[in-house]
C-alpha cells in the first residue's frame, strides 16, 4: 500500500490523525464543501477516516463506525469525522477506489447527496457526541 512521506507508516494512528487534521484540514473541508458524489477517505493506519459529507456516506455503509468531533481554525461548526477499521473498509470499499494517492482514497458513490439529509445527519451526529 502506498503511503505519503509526510505521515510515516510507523507512526501511531492517533498521531497520524492529529497531523492529518493539523496539516490538511483546509484541503479536507474544501473537498467536502460541495461533495455530493464521492467518499473521500484517509488511511491513518489502523483506521480509515472520512470527514463531513464523506463521513455521512461512510456512516451509512458502516453503521457501527465511530463518530468524532473536531474544532478547526476558521470553521464555526464542529467538523464531524467517521472512522472504520482499515481491514473492514478495505474489504468493503477497496474495489471501488477510483483514486489512490498516498493516504488519500477517493471512492465514487452511487447516489447524489441531498443537502437536507446531510445537514440533519450532521446536527444529529454533533448532538449524539455532545450529549
Amino acid at each position: 500500500m502506498c503511503r505519503t512521506t509526510s505521515i510515516p507508516a510507523s507512526m501511531p494512528s492517533g498521531i497520524r490523525l492529529r497531523q492529518l487534521i493539523q496539516d490538511q484540514h483546509k484541503e479536507i473541508l474544501a473537498r467536502e464543501q460541495n461533495n455530493d458524489k464521492f467518499i473521500h477517505l484517509y488511511d491513518i493506519g489502523a483506521y480509515w477516516v472520512a470527514f463531513e459529507r464523506s463521513a455521512f456516506r461512510l456512516s451509512d455503509i458502516f453503521r457501527q463506525c465511530e463518530i468524532t468531533l473536531f474544532r478547526v481554525p476558521a470553521c464555526p461548526e464542529y467538523m464531524v469525522m467517521a472512522s472504520v477499521p482499515a481491514d473492514e473498509a478495505e474489504s468493503c470499499l477497496g474495489e471501488y477506489i477510483i483514486l489512490h494517492d498516498g493516504i488519500y482514497r477517493k471512492v465514487r458513490s452511487e447516489h447524489s447527496l441531498p443537502t437536507g439529509d446531510y445537514r440533519h445527519w450532521h446536527e444529529m451526529a454533533v448532538r449524539s457526541v455532545l450529549l
